[in-house]
């Protein structure tokens, strides 16, 4: 660790390379460091300044002094200083050992922007590492918006003012910025206006001067804030020694320079072992070359994954090395060098990214790729699924490969052309990634943690997104962790979480679980000062009750201090359960300091326990005095099942004579109780079948699965849990299977049994990770259903169709390949379809589609087959719902418009009339109107109007709409010239008129596009406008329409060329959809 300085501006070191004085606090992500005295250090970016600082820094007092000087002055003094030098003058080495003892009461933030390692030589790097170390200075989440990185600056400037410190940035080697040498985009751009005593410190050659991107008033640009740094004897000495160990490489063996030669074109990120299969030498002969002649031009730092255990990777020493080696190379040699490092990944991907791939494939080159902006390339790695498998293993989560995808979008998005078949299947692994994290149990992560897997426990728990679940994850986890001895991991989950609350919720259970462990005197060692009053109020409340003489009017006396209702409620409860099993008049005690449920809940754990040791009486007279009839009900109820010789009859008597609601809450758990209190597994399964909620049979089921473990009956419990998945609605479905399968994980951890525990949890994560449920996959394949089908293969559509739920979920799925199939394929599979689905709504759409392709093919006899099926519905479907029976006539209605004669039409208008308000016969003819639109009828359509009393204008409004849309564009005019105000009517004619306007003036109906405020709306019409534009333009406003909605809805407007190549997105997501299968 690092050890606090005697002296200030005596010699200083480094961990890495020997001992460093100073006080420092490391914090935030793999890429982040804040300084603070006394704090424990924990940033990976940290490692990074060691590395960059030397052994011992000679020669560099005044400066050091004057640095401090600088952070320390009074206000008001400059709030920018910038240290200029010549190359090789020791400037990095001063930064890296000033940051690493910074003055007294100064919280530092540093980047070190370098060209040695990829990525840490532009804005985007700079944004992400400063960002994560301010949140860590506030105590808040991350700000990953570059705009408002100033502000943040300013809020932590304030926050360390008021906390009697001082905030320095130090930014070191801005000549190394990427983004300022391309012309834009610097992060001197992003240096913050100094306030709130803020300061400054930034570092870099004597050219370039100020990037041009930095504003003229920025006080980077103010005159006096130079300051020259002489070279130091030192620096000069290892520069010699280094350049002639490069020298010495690059007119040594081919094998020396090709190793120099690969190190320099991945720039970073290379293990000896990679060098060895690249230059096609023994690893030993790699190593050797790296630890001796060249030792000192080479770096060493931590791989980025499993540091622990995976080999270290090499850098060049000096950002200058890497330039100098680079232009001795020459473009032509390292273009050979990248093509070599192209067909090396290109290995490794053929042969499915196999567990033996090197970290720098699955990390490094991606980099690589899009740093020399090969857009395809880079999206074909992130839309890779073996590659985003391997991620998932080596990195232990799902952040990196989510990352990656983020990346290839971004640039897919941003291109002048963007790939349209690339960017969806992007978008496909995304959505899908997003849903993983979505579904992942709360109760996994403690699981994985318990079999041993820390690494991938925090991964998983970390990447979860719903608040909720993943609060409960790492609450858990860190109740695991602890348990298993691993305090300081437990410490380091909670640390590196940026909310607030839940950070100090964290360190709060540390000792909470080593209480209910009963290691008292370990759990007050633990008691971290830096926790809310309230959770240190909590703590002690607990220790105080936790002991063989528990003080409980002092521990009822610290609980009711705690000003938060919901904590102080848990404290309570909490201090009560752990005085049940020893003292229950005390838990009493505690009880009635608690109102309502709470009260009533601890009551009954007490009655249940005074029960168990055999004061059956007096836990009844509790019962009856805590007042719960339902509670009461189930108690006795459970009593009674427990020694009935057929408890079934029970169930079926009490069956009929108590509510759904009150069977599934009440009487099925007492079962369920009762059953596995006596042993009598057998018979619960028939008790399961009897259910009908969702959620109490999900309930139930788990119970009875976990007691058959308890049973010994394990395969029996695992063939039990495979049968539990048939038969439930998508959502509702994912949640119960997940919660079991890490339900039946948890028992067989609780009772010894490793292996099966593994393998249920591998069950429940697989699951969790496929596309079950989410709404966005049944919109990819309704997609690519209607892609196969624009494309002519009819069979292919055919084939999806069995991949959409028949369920609530699937149905709309369902009826919109209907109407894919009644628009291209063959009308008897279409109307095969359309009859077979159950909902009246369901039908309509796709029997609209179909009758006009019958009309416009001349087929009458069809069409009158048609409406004589209609006609059969309107006879046979009265619902005595409302809701049903409008939503069925207004779905009869559309349909006989769509296929009906006029004289049929109004007569059937003139019946729904009778029996329906305005409002409800305007809801019933809406669609209806569209179908006489479409077909030319205005006529027909205008009698319709004229049986509404009111709302006409605005049924007359949909109509004129309807007929632009049809084309009848005289007909529309004709309509619209009865009565109207012209500026209501624009506004309900643009998401047809625009269309209709991109013939004749495409740039006009574009800009009126963007204008639209609903961001689907905006989407649909930008994507009818772009069949009219020219090639280049078209592609540019279906890549918008993307951006603001999601990738299917361009489908209907790709062309011919890019509809084929989206059949292999069909085949990528179905061995997605049935990865588990």
């Amino acid at each position: 660790m690092v050890q606090d300085r005697p002296d200030r501006h005596g010699p200083i070191t480094n961990q890495v390379l020997g001992p460093v004085t100073g006080s420092v606090l490391q914090v935030g992500h793999v890429d982040s460091i804040t300084y603070s005295a006394g704090a424990p250090a924990r940033s990976r970016y940290l490692e990074w300044v060691r590395q960059v600082a030397p052994q011992q820094l000679v020669g560099r007092e005044e400066e050091l002094a004057e640095l401090a000087r600088f952070c320390t002055a009074p206000d008001p003094a400059p709030g920018y200083v910038w240290w200029r030098a010549a190359p090789w003058a020791g400037k990095s080495a001063l930064m890296a050992t000033f940051v690493l003892a910074p003055p007294d009461s100064v919280r530092m933030v540093s980047f070190f922007v370098t060209a040695r390692s990829l990525g840490d030589d532009r804005r985007e790097a700079f944004v992400d590492v400063v960002q994560e170390q301010l949140a860590e200075i506030l105590g808040t989440a991350k700000d990953r918006d570059a705009r408002n990185l100033n502000a943040v600056f300013a809020e932590a400037a304030e926050h360390c003012r008021e906390r009697g410190e001082r905030l320095v940035l130090l930014v070191d080697g801005l000549d190394e910025d990427q983004g300022a040498s391309a012309g834009g985009h610097s992060i001197a751009a992003l240096l913050p206006l100094p306030a709130h005593g803020l300061r400054v410190i930034v570092s870099s050659r004597f050219n370039p001067g100020v990037p041009s991107d930095v504003r003229e008033d920025h006080p980077v640009r103010a005159p006096g804030i130079e300051r020259s740094l002489a070279p130091s004897p030192a620096a000069v000495t290892a520069r010699g020694d280094m350049e002639r160990e490069v020298d010495a490489l690059l007119r040594g063996s081919a094998g020396e320079k090709d190793l120099l030669g690969f190190l320099v074109a991945a720039r970073g990120g290379l293990t000896s072992s990679d060098l060895a299969e690249l230059t096609q030498r023994r690893e030993r002969e790699a190593e050797r070359v790296l630890n001796s002649v060249a030792s000192r031009s080479f770096t060493r730092r931590p791989a980025h994954w499993r540091a622990g255990e995976a080999p270290e990777i090499f850098l060049l020493a000096h950002e200058t090395l890497q330039r100098e080696a680079a232009e001795a190379l020459g473009p032509d040699e390292l273009a050979r060098y990248l093509e070599a490092l192209d067909r090396w990944a290109g290995g490794y991907r053929d042969a499915g990214w196999p567990v033996d791939t090197p970290q720098f494939l699955l990390r490094g080159y991606f980099r690589l790729v899009r740093e020399r902006g090969d857009v395809a390339a880079l999206a074909d790695l992130a839309g890779d699924q073996a590659r985003q498998e391997r991620l998932l293993d080596v990195s232990g989560g799902e952040v990196a490969a989510m990352e990656d995808l983020e990346a290839a979008r971004a640039a897919l998005l941003d291109s002048a052309e963007p790939d349209l078949i690339r960017l969806i299947t992007v978008e496909t692994y995304r959505d899908n990634f997003r849903q993983r994290n979505k579904n992942t149990p709360a109760a996994l992560p403690a699981v994985w943690a318990a079999l041993g897997r820390a690494d991938h426990a925090v991964a998983l728990a970390q990447s979860m997104i719903e608040p909720a679940p993943r609060r409960r994850a790492l609450l858990e986890l860190t109740g695991t962790l602890v348990r298993r001895g691993e305090i300081d991991r437990a410490r380091r989950l909670a640390e590196d979480e940026h909310e607030p609350d839940l950070r100090d919720a964290l360190l709060a259970e540390i000792p909470f679980s080593l209480l209910r462990e009963g290691r008292l005197a370990e759990a007050a060692g633990q008691r971290d000062e830096r926790l809310s009053l309230s959770r240190r109020k909590r703590i002690d409340a607990f220790l105080v009750a936790a002991g063989p003489e528990p003080e409980v009017d002092r521990a009822l006396l610290l609980a009711k201090a705690i000003p938060e209702e919901e904590l102080r409620t848990a404290t309570l409860r909490m201090v009560g359960a752990l005085l049940v099993a020893g003292h229950p008049d005390l838990a009493l005690r505690v009880a009635d300091a608690l109102d309502g449920s709470h009260r009533v809940s601890l009551v009954f754990d007490v009655a249940r326990r005074l029960r168990r040791d055999g004061e059956t009486a007096r836990a009844q007279d509790l019962m009856q005095e805590a007042g719960d009839s339902e509670r009461l009900f189930r108690a006795s109820l459970t009593e009674e099942l427990t020694v009935a010789a057929e408890p079934l009859e029970v169930v079926q008597r009490l069956s009929s004579e108590l509510g759904e609601d009150v069977r599934d809450r009440v009487l099925f758990p007492a079962v369920m109780d009762a059953l596995t209190a006596s042993g009598r597994l057998e018979a619960i399964p028939a008790v399961l079948d009897s259910m009908t909620g969702t959620y109490q049979q999900d309930e139930a089921t788990i119970r009875f699965i976990t007691a058959l473990v308890a049973d010994g009956q394990t395969e029996r419990a695992f063939a039990y849990a495979e049968k539990f998945e048939p038969g439930r609605p998508p959502r509702l479905f994912l949640f119960g299977v997940l919660r079991l399968w890490t339900a039946l994980a948890e028992a067989l951890l609780k009772h010894g049994d490793q292996a099966g525990a593994y393998r249920a949890a591998q069950r429940a994560e697989r699951l969790a990770r496929g596309p079950l449920g989410d709404h966005r996959a049944v919109e990819a394949i309704t997609a690519l259903a209607g892609t196969v089908v624009a494309a002519g293969d009819i069979r292919r559509a055919e084939l999806l169709a069995p991949l959409v739920p028949l369920d609530e979920g699937g149905r709309g799925t369902i009826r919109e390949l209907a109407e894919l199939l009644a628009a291209e394929g063959d009308f008897r599979v279409a109307e095969k379809l359309i009859r077979g689905l159950e909902l009246l709504p369901s039908k309509a759409p796709p029997m609209v589609v179909l009758a006009r392709r019958l009309r416009n093919a001349g087929d009458r006899a069809a069409l009158a087959g048609l409406a004589g099926y209609v006609r059969s519905l309107a006879e046979h479907q009265e619902s005595d719902r409302e809701f049903e029976r409008r939503s069925a006539r207004r779905a009869v209605m559309t349909m006989l418009c769509a296929v009906g004669e006029p004289a049929e039409i109004i007569e059937l208008a003139a019946r729904y009339r009778t029996d329906e308000e305005d409002l409800g016969f305007e809801d019933t003819i809406a669609e209806g109107l569209n179908e006489l639109a479409a077909r030319g009828e205005a006529a027909v359509a205008l009698e319709m109007i004229g049986l509404l009393s009111r709302y006409a204008e605005r049924v007359r409004r949909d109509l004129v709409s309807g007929l632009l849309e049809a084309g009848h564009l005289e007909q529309a005019e004709a309509v619209v010239g009865v009565g109207g105000n012209a500026d209501e009517r624009r506004d309900r004619l643009l998401e047809v008129f625009l269309p209709e306007l991109a013939r004749h003036d495409p740039a006009r109906a574009v800009d009126e596009a963007r204008g639209i405020e609903f961001a689907p709306e905006r989407a649909r019409v930008l994507v009818k406008i772009a069949a009219n534009l020219a090639p280049d333009e078209r592609k540019r406003v279906l890549a918008e329409a993307v951006r603001i909605d999601h990738w299917a809805a361009i489908v209907p407007a790709l062309d011919t060329g890019e509809l084929a190549g989206l059949l292999n997105v069909a085949d990528r997501l179905g061995a997605l959809r049935h990865q588990d299968e």
